[in-house]
């Protein structure tokens, strides 16, 4: 498992870097259907995909080429939105006009459901405290959600002004109207027209260096970003905020 001081510690000293200076596309690819949305990654080149609309499907896909692995279906409607992978097997989902959250299993089988205490959960993130992290834009903020509960923990405000999606304890913040991705709250790629999804990981045995990947259902397509940093910031202060 990648160290999570170490990564964090990076993340911070990106986020203080001039806008986009250290960010890289280094691949793309399609996505396998139209309306994508939602992300979780499952290390370098390979993650989940939503198809939200009339067919909505979970995609395990090769981020390189647009090679699909597997995929079933995911309940909801034309609103599904979210995906992540659930600590002990299956996976959370998100539908962004029920406003309910599901619990599934890897055949898309329902196991559990609620409804998510703000209005509108666009895509969510299962954090290694055992919350979702999920994003709200009508709101603009992360929603902390108890999924044993249902019951919201606490909120922060997005960095921008319609988040749709973010990554674990909120370091990676997605924004359709802004065009933007942040990190800590600070705008690290700009451009990307319609961000949907959003994941991250790191190579192992190499902690500063992060892929950050990008669905953009403008373009239907996955964009992967490469960030390096050599100089390992003075100060976890800006960081350590996020866990409060």
């Amino acid at each position: 498992m990648r160290s999570l001081t170490k990564v964090l510690a990076v993340i911070a000293g990106l986020a203080v870097s001039a806008e986009g200076e250290e960010w890289r596309l280094i691949a793309s690819c399609p996505t396998p259907g139209a309306a994508p949305r939602g992300y979780d990654g499952r290390g370098y080149g390979m993650g989940y995909v939503v198809q939200a609309r009339t067919n909505p499907y979970a995609y395990y896909i090769n981020t390189d080429s647009g090679s699909v692995y597997s995929s079933f279906p995911i309940p909801g409607g034309a609103g599904v939105w979210g995906i992540s992978v659930a600590s002990g097997g299956g996976f959370w989902v998100s539908d962004i006009r029920t406003s309910y959250i599901y619990a599934v299993t890897s055949a898309g089988s329902v196991v559990s459901s609620f409804v998510c205490p703000l209005t509108g959960p666009a895509d969510l993130d299962y954090g290694l405290n055992g919350y979702l992290y999920v994003a709200i834009p009508q709101g603009n903020v992360i929603a902390v959600v108890n999924p044993i509960t249902g019951s919201l923990v606490e909120t922060y405000a997005g960095p921008g002004a319609h988040p749709t999606s973010n990554t674990e304890c909120g370091i990676f913040v997605a924004d359709d109207f802004t065009h933007s991705i942040y990190a800590t709250g600070l705008p690290i790629i700009t451009g990307v027209q319609k961000p949907t999804g959003l994941g991250w990981t790191c190579p192992i045995g190499d902690d500063w260096t992060i892929w950050l990947y990008v669905v953009d259902d403008a373009t239907d397509r996955v964009y992967t970003y490469i960030g390096t940093d050599a100089v390992a910031p003075t100060s976890l202060g800006r960081v350590r905020a996020l866990f409060r």
